[in-house]
């Protein structure tokens, strides 16, 4: 198998294993490893309740990096404060097996919150894991970070920066189907680059693209404990130093916000028993936080998400969606297009009601165009519908 996802760029290995945490012999214990320290970026949730493995990632994410270990099925979260110190038994039984510094290792959890965790059975996987560290094994590490996940969330790019090596690359890996609504979801997403650029520029990039599309999805609107993205530089290219403001900066930036963004899309096409994509594309905002914010409710209106699983057309949803928000909105004005289907222009247009359905019915993403008339900012936010399987997975 060819490398690709988080090991597309150079000096990046990764392992999967199960440990023990699921059942069915599932992976469930994830492995990156970087032959060389990385420079490290990350955004995290703003939940006040926080994974113990994130808080342990908070704390060491400004120190060289070599390796992120990712377990699913277990939050670690809300389940007392001696597995703080089980997650750096974790850290540091792991330092030992790679001979790096505890401080160089990175922890990430997604599963059941408020369960123990089952540190002495990863202890026991941490050897194979180790073990089996490859640049082919990328499909692997990505299936052993998923919980409710129905696909594999991989995508690599390379940006058209020239180092003495090669040109820089950047891979990723996410998990996400359930409890979306990234304000930085139980969303993880670890992404890989052999740049050569501070960590200042690693993190101002990672900011703004996170911006732009995790945080522009939304699957049921709740935050989760353990939202987090991670970013690794080890600058295998040797490329000139990306630095803030710089043509290459730009190209990076770019790079980096389309790795992001297919990331974000195959999370939100694959929220718990979605059957369709919602992308919603908001134009004529006074501010771009007008834009975000409109563009935003409307994927997350559950009447809304209710009428695309019926294959319904309802405007008048995406209307009231849009009129909740605390935006400037031209409401005599605004304009609404779906599927492509002009509907409304500030008052009802006459369209073939019985030919939109079935265009909802046969096609996989519902696109959503909103014009409110107050400004020249655009924003992008994508959703799923709602279906009976959402209530019955999260039932069971």
């Amino acid at each position: 198998m060819e490398k690709g996802g988080i090991t597309y760029p150079e000096g990046f290995y990764a392992s999967a294993v199960h440990s023990g945490i699921k059942q069915l012999e599932k992976k469930d214990l994830s492995l990156i490893l970087s032959k060389s320290p990385c420079v490290a970026a990350g955004t995290f949730t703003t939940n006040q309740f926080k994974s113990y493995s994130l808080i342990w990632s908070l704390k060491n994410i400004n120190n060289p990096i070599n390796a992120v270990l990712i377990n699913s099925g277990n939050a670690n979260t809300c389940n007392g404060k001696e597995n703080y110190q089980h997650t750096e038994l974790l850290a540091k039984e792991l330092s030992v097996i790679i001979e790096k510094d505890t401080s160089s290792i990175l922890i990430a959890s997604t599963g059941i919150i408020g369960k123990p965790l089952p540190h002495t059975s990863i202890l026991k996987a941490m050897p194979e894991l180790v073990k089996t560290l490859s640049p082919a094994n990328h499909t692997l590490a990505a299936e052993g970070i998923i919980t409710t996940d129905t696909i594999l969330k991989q995508f690599h790019t390379s940006t058209g920066i020239k180092g003495k090596h090669k040109e820089v690359a950047i891979g990723g890996m996410a998990k996400g189907a359930g409890m979306i609504n990234p304000c930085m979801a139980t969303m993880l997403c670890f992404i890989t680059t052999d740049a050569v650029i501070e960590r200042d520029a690693l993190q101002n990039a990672l900011k703004e693209a996170v911006e732009k599309s995790f945080n522009m999805v939304t699957v049921d609107n709740d935050t989760s404990t353990n939202d987090m993205a991670l970013c690794l530089a080890n600058g295998e290219a040797k490329n000139k130093t990306i630095r803030t403001g710089t043509d290459e900066y730009n190209q990076f930036l770019s790079a980096l916000q389309t790795t992001c963004a297919e990331l974000a899309k195959m999370i939100a096409s694959d929220g718990e028993g979605a059957t369709k994509l919602i992308e919603v594309t908001v134009k004529g905002g006074w501010s771009i936080k007008d834009a975000k914010r409109v563009a935003k409710r409307i994927a997350g209106s559950n009447l809304f998400k209710s009428a695309v699983y019926g294959a319904y057309p309802n405007w008048g949803r995406i209307l009231a969606a849009a009129g909740s928000v605390n935006a400037k909105i031209d409401v005599n004005n605004t304009a609404v297009s779906l599927c492509g289907v002009r509907v409304y222009k500030g008052a009802p247009l006459r369209y073939d009601e019985k030919k939109l359905q079935e265009t909802m019915k046969s096609v996989k993403k519902i696109t959503v165009e909103v014009d409110i008339k107050k400004g020249d900012f655009c924003a992008t936010a994508w959703g799923c519908d709602l279906t009976e399987d959402y209530v019955k997975i999260n039932k069971e």
